[in-house]
């Protein structure tokens, strides 16, 4: 199905364009579920949707030796914490600002890479980082016409943190497992400790639920999440990390346009202002340099 390239295109756009609804369906969901009984949900449907896939496709293999500590680390940064600030975090903002603001992951997986796994920065990736910034600021700081801030955007930055700093070890797991079986293990572990919900919430409104609600809440989790992530890294085998980059905007730009036209929200001039540094920001740091700026074979952000 992927074979040339233009197929590969239009699957990588379908794929984002996927995903990048996501961010819509969870505010959505979250005018109806608390945030926290939402995420115990979600994660755990998704954890159960790869187990299934995993088995389906090459059974299962239990990881080995430090395989286990970087799973702990990246379903705790990845899973646990990502998940919670960021249903907090669109509680309190909109869907706009969510996925404006996840889109700086990119730049700060580079930036963590480099004081982690001490790989190399050039001027370019500075420059990209303060292009970013200028977006973020813009975006929480309402075009910079107010010093004041969000409650909400504060934890979306916290979630989009934690998310970069676990793809940090999400890459030192790749090395030696499948990505699927690094993500079912991940799902697997975050939902077992995000178990400490239904132990300290009462998870007695999920039985109000209409039969509207979890099929929003399946929808997300079982394919916005667990396909969605399938599908983007057949986009990264066929593409490479360089050409699927290109396609990280889509998600941003579907989740920012559901917002406007599913959710009612008002996309202001601070959230375009946003978007431009923030991809500008982006391009800069990924750029391609010519032979005088070779940077260490695999190192694909």
């Amino acid at each position: 199905m992927l074979e040339s390239k233009r197929n590969a295109y239009l699957f990588a756009t379908f794929v984002t364009v996927f995903m990048g609804h996501n961010m819509v369906l969870i505010k959505s969901l979250l005018f109806e579920v608390e945030p926290l009984i939402l995420t115990f949900l979600r994660m755990t449907i998704t954890a159960l949707t790869l187990l299934l896939l995993s088995y389906i496709g090459n059974g299962f293999a239990l990881p080995q030796g430090k395989e286990w500590k970087y799973l702990f680390i990246t379903s705790f940064f990845g899973v646990f914490l990502h998940q919670i600030t960021l249903a907090l975090g669109l509680e309190l903002s909109q869907a706009a600002n969510g996925a404006l603001i996840m889109g700086l992951n990119p730049l700060t997986t580079t930036f963590f890479a480099a004081i982690l796994l001490k790989e190399t920065l050039y001027i370019r990736h500075y420059i990209g980082l303060l292009l970013g910034l200028i977006g973020i600021f813009s975006i929480v700081f309402k075009g910079f016409s107010s010093f004041s801030f969000s409650p909400g955007d504060i934890w979306l930055l916290i979630s989009m943190g934690t998310q970069a700093l676990s793809f940090i070890y999400f890459r030192k797991l790749a090395h030696t497992m499948h990505v699927v079986k690094v993500n079912m293990y991940t799902y697997i572990l975050g939902s077992l400790m995000l178990s400490v919900i239904p132990l300290s919430q009462d998870m007695s409104s999920i039985t109000t639920f209409s039969g509207f609600i979890w099929v929003k809440i399946i929808l997300s989790s079982a394919f916005f999440t667990a396909l969605g992530f399938i599908g983007w890294n057949m986009c990264l085998h066929r593409l490479g990390a360089g050409g699927a980059s290109v396609f990280l905007n889509v998600i941003t730009i579907t989740a920012v346009f559901g917002s406007v036209v599913y959710l009612g929200e008002t996309l202001l001039v601070q959230h375009l202002l946003g978007f431009l540094f923030i991809t500008a920001g982006i391009w800069t740091s990924t750029k391609q340099r010519p032979s005088i700026e070779q940077e260490p074979k695999g190192q694909s952000i």
